[in-house]
């Protein structure tokens, strides 16, 4: 696929080249005869120039979305040490939130968040307990209940 990209962008820089030196050249060799192929060497001029620093500094690996897929993966796995970060991150969370609904036993929204966050972490015995508590303030969700249920 990179190939006839590179092929098709070749072919139309080519002819907008063409449109765009047509005019330049016929005014060129009707006002002088020694310097009528000077707007198609610098325009040729700057063609090679741009691909031959696209080669020297481009990155044509970029083009390639497995490449770029894996390494983008590879940055949201993260290391351990960024894993136990996380994981710390998320356990002062749930303290937070655990010691906000002791001080507002009735914040049913906060039983809901709780519990859900307790059935993402595998913790299903503590999720019902939170969702018991959501669903007596009269909140439910039924894909968590089908989930603890």
């Amino acid at each position: 696929m990179n190939a006839i990209f590179f092929a098709s962008m070749f072919l139309m820089l080519l002819l907008a080249m063409a449109f765009a030196m047509a005019p330049l050249i016929r005014s060129a060799r009707s006002a002088s005869n020694g310097f009528a192929n000077v707007p198609l060497l610098a325009a040729l001029a700057a063609l090679l120039l741009a691909i031959g620093l696209y080669a020297a500094i481009g990155r044509p690996d970029a083009a390639n979305s497995e490449r770029t897929h894996q390494s983008a993966s590879a940055a949201v796995q993260g290391s351990p040490v960024s894993d136990k970060k996380r994981a710390a991150s998320v356990n002062e969370l749930l303290t937070g939130l655990e010691q906000r609904l002791e001080e507002n036993p009735d914040d049913a929204k906060g039983w809901l968040l709780l519990a859900k966050s307790y059935d993402h972490l595998g913790q299903h015995v503590d999720a019902a307990a939170a969702y018991d508590k959501a669903q007596a303030l009269g909140l439910s969700d039924s894909a968590l209940e089908a989930r603890l249920k």
